[in-house]
């Protein structure tokens, strides 16, 4: 699937468990012992204070983040001040962070937090690069969005102590230790994420009791944190089985700023084609489906057609996807099939543009591509002998699979950068590819993680960073499209991008090739391969990457685009003139 997420490499290293003791505190000096005698029996590591209290208007708080010696990112907090007066009072606080990976550019994000009296969360955004996610309290729940979907997290922190922390904000632990009374036994909270991560329970016992009000003292958390604090202020973290440290530094705020994500939008380039507007109909109880017809200006009707089956599932009818938000460029590929005169049919998928959200397995996805297939037959402008499938990325497993099932019901079928090969294979090649991004010092621990969960995605477990797509993935698990292809009649177009990081350029499309091949001289197969492509079908110069994708003002390559659509001419043509002989 195109979209990635940010690598969250602080809250990967937090999840090691950390065995690490530290030595119980020396004796105190025996001029001090009368005066830390209450200490002695009831440790008090922090009384805690007030939003208002903990900082001067305008303090900042930096910090270093290290792997081992290696610098891998920085984190920065600042105090803004306060607004208001009496219960409507509020306190400002805003955040960075910058995580810097081996041979590219840093991830950076910025974040803004509205506390009320006590500390709570009333609003805020977390924001990178790549997309924003905005929250706000409302009543007993906290309300999430990014702009397209939405989520909610009960939120009763009067009730339940809860605190807050996004991703490498390190100012948000020193907030939720700062705000709160530290002292000796078990301290217990709950934590929820502002960068849409579960929430967590979070424990914490001492393990040195300051000696004097304001000297330092160490806990140590279920995450496997020691944390060393002396006057609320956490100075530093580390995880030892990681090798990760957190370290206050000086501080200095830095001087790059985040504009808010630019949202893409469609505009149709010419009048060579109108649009109108259609329902998808479906059995009672699925999602309602919206899309839209392109029919070319003067066209002969009944005229050939072409249903457009998209990467993800998870992508409006002009492709554009997220979060975060990117065009995939699809618009690009459906409105030069309408310029080279063919009637197009694009669809939002399922929770996108129009379409109603719903459930998102594989079977699913099948059937809403069997709804816009059966509207595309009754279209009065379709010739429906003359119906072509073009299909993108994991689409392309849908496109072989409804073309098995029609039969010679459809014209041909155009995979574009689609995978070949058992998914399972695709993924372990996905996988071994991304571990250059990861740091040296990591790179055996994630090598270990990847191979344990694709051992377990073998066995049928699904992890639970990929719950998400749990449905999805165990149908999917089971397709091998090469056996599939076996099953579908008329001619098939392959199109692969040499600089496609989603699929691999070779293997992949060796596999759809060869399948395709051994149907029998009746049913032709293609290959056209672009090296400089990427997966998109747009110019890479360089390394294909994720945000690569992010990147506007890339159009997909003109040359695939005339090619693709000689292809679909000549198939339908091919195909009219055989029903013509039919018909005779």
């Amino acid at each position: 699937m195109p979209s990635r997420r940010i690598p969250r490499l602080l809250a990967a290293a937090l999840a090691i468990p950390c065995p690490a003791c530290l030595e119980p505190p020396p004796p105190l000096p025996p001029d001090a012992a009368a005066d830390e005698e209450d200490a002695a029996t009831t440790p008090l590591v922090w009384e805690g204070r007030g939003p208002g209290d903990l900082y001067a208007e305008g303090e900042i708080r930096a910090f270093e983040l290290y792997q081992g010696t290696t610098l891998i990112g920085r984190s920065w907090g600042r105090y803004l001040g306060a607004e208001g007066k009496g219960p409507q009072r509020r306190f400002r606080f805003e955040t960075r962070t910058e995580l810097l990976l081996p041979g590219r550019p840093p991830v950076r994000a910025e974040g803004l937090l509205v506390l009320d009296g006590a500390g709570n969360l009333v609003e805020g955004y977390e924001r990178s690069e790549a997309v924003e996610l905005r929250f706000a309290r409302n009543g007993s729940v906290l309300r999430l969005s990014d702009g397209t979907r939405e989520d909610e997290v009960l939120y009763e922190p009067e009730r339940n102590d809860t605190a807050f922390m996004a991703h490498s904000a390190i100012l948000h632990e020193e907030l939720m230790l700062g705000l709160r009374r530290l002292e000796d036994g078990m301290m217990h909270w709950r934590v929820v994420s502002l960068s849409g991560g579960a929430p967590v329970e979070w424990e914490a016992t001492l393990l040195q009791a300051p000696r004097r009000t304001g000297e330092e003292a160490v806990i140590r958390t279920n995450l496997g944190e020691e944390i060393t604090l002396a006057g609320g202020r956490l100075l530093q973290s580390r995880v030892a089985d990681s090798r990760l440290l957190v370290k206050a530094v000086s501080a200095r705020w830095p001087s790059w700023t985040i504009e808010p994500p630019s949202t893409p939008s469609y505009e149709q380039a010419d009048a060579s084609f109108a649009i109108r507007e259609l329902e998808l109909p479906g059995r009672a109880g699925e999602p309602e489906l919206s899309g839209e017809l392109l029919i070319p200006e003067g066209i002969a009707t009944p005229a050939p057609a072409v249903l457009w089956i998209s990467s993800t599932g998870r992508e409006d009818r002009h492709g554009f996807a997220g979060p975060p938000p990117v065009d995939l460029g699809s618009h690009e590929i459906t409105d030069a099939l309408a310029r080279a005169g063919l009637v197009v049919l694009r669809f939002d998928e399922r929770g996108q543009g129009r379409s109603e959200p719903g459930p998102l397995t594989f079977t699913d996805q099948l059937e809403d591509a069997r709804r816009a297939f059966r509207t595309l037959l009754v279209q009065p402008e379709v010739d429906p002998d003359r119906v072509l499938l073009v299909a993108h990325g994991e689409g392309g497993l849908r496109a072989l699979s409804l073309a098995a099932e029609q039969g010679k019901g459809v014209a041909g079928v155009a995979l574009l950068g689609a995978p070949g090969r058992p998914y399972l294979e695709v993924l372990r090649d996905q996988a071994e590819a991304s571990l250059s991004d990861v740091p040296p010092e990591l790179r055996e621990q994630a090598k270990a993680q990847q191979a344990k969960m694709l051992q377990g995605l073998k066995a049928g477990k699904v992890p639970p960073e990929l719950r998400d797509h749990e449905g999805w993935l165990r149908e999917v698990l089971e397709l091998d499209p090469a056996k599939v292809m076996a099953k579908v009649h008329g001619p098939v177009w392959l199109a692969q991008g040499g600089k496609d990081f989603e699929v691999d350029p070779a293997k992949d499309t060796g596999a759809l090739l060869s399948a395709a091949r051994k149907r029998g001289k009746s049913s032709s197969a293609e290959l056209a391969t672009y090296e400089g492509l990427d997966h998109l079908f747009k110019p890479e110069p360089g390394r294909s990457t994720p945000s690569r994708y992010r990147e506007t003002g890339r159009a997909v390559d003109a040359s695939f685009l005339a090619d693709l659509t000689a292809w679909a001419q000549a198939a339908t043509r091919s195909r009219g003139k055989a029903a013509g002989k039919r018909g005779r």
